[in-house]
């Protein structure tokens, strides 16, 4: 934690205890993540350096993306694993009610932001698009915590997509991967890869990209995110941010 003089209002409650943290709306965002590491299950020192996953004692990734030549997300960076009270908090905040955790979500976008990309910043940082028209999202979920994130960045140093249109977007209803086998979660991406569209390119060319999302499993959908936004946008790279990636245990 940051030195207690920085802390007038004592430390903070830890993760899930946000709503009564003293430092929910006026501390610096890096004060979530430094609080969120005493409760999150990190990521392991030795991960996959690709997609963050949990390394095989042979120290190889068992995700297939990672041995893919034709891969197109260059990275996932990923802020914790999916368990414990993160994974049933961003369960609630998407397919429940507690849409108030879109705050919190914001302030640890933007406090691994600026742990970690101060020295290499992304030159646009977007989302994987929700699609809310005719059978799709209740609520655009992932694009709301990039708002939330915009708003906290109070030095406006930080290149949120937040123009209407947005850089990327989603423009019809696809089938969710959320709980799917591996064979279906890559049928569900390539659906995706059909459904998305960049309105302007001027926006992502050149650009080093950074594409938010809230969990990663396979990267599959990312994936096509990535190949969109190289193929159709001419981003020059593109990177992946996501609160929590599911583990995959070693193998025993």
């Amino acid at each position: 934690m940051p030195p207690s003089a920085l802390l007038p209002a004592g430390p903070p409650p830890g993760f899930p205890k946000c709503a009564r943290c003293p430092y929910y709306r006026t501390g610096p965002a890096r004060i979530c993540v430094v609080c969120a590491r005493r409760t999150f299950e990190r990521i392991a020192p030795d991960a996959c350096p690709t997609c963050s996953q949990q390394l095989e004692d042979d120290g190889s990734c068992r995700n297939w993306l990672c041995q893919d030549p034709r891969r197109r997300i260059s990275r996932i960076h990923a802020i914790a694993y999916q368990s414990g009270a993160l994974q049933q908090v961003i369960n609630s905040y998407k397919y429940g009610d507690a849409r108030s955790w879109s705050v919190i979500f914001g302030r640890l976008v933007l406090g691994w932001l600026e742990l970690n990309a101060l020295r290499d910043p992304p030159g646009l940082i977007v989302v994987n698009p929700t699609y809310t028209g005719p059978g799709g999202r209740a609520f655009a979920h992932a694009e709301i915590v990039l708002q939330r994130a915009e708003k906290e960045d109070v030095s406006r140093r930080w290149p949120f997509d937040l123009r209407n249109p947005r850089a990327i977007v989603k423009t019809r209803a696809t089938a969710q991967s959320a709980n799917a086998t591996a064979k279906a979660k890559r049928a569900a991406a390539d659906e995706l890869r059909s459904a998305l569209a960049i309105p302007d390119p001027a926006r992502t060319a050149g650009r080093r990209v950074l594409v938010y999302d809230d969990v990663c499993t396979t990267a599959s959908q990312l994936n096509a995110v990535a190949d969109c936004l190289l193929a159709e946008g001419g981003a020059a790279r593109v990177e992946a941010l996501v609160l929590a990636r599911a583990p995959w245990r070693r193998r025993t």
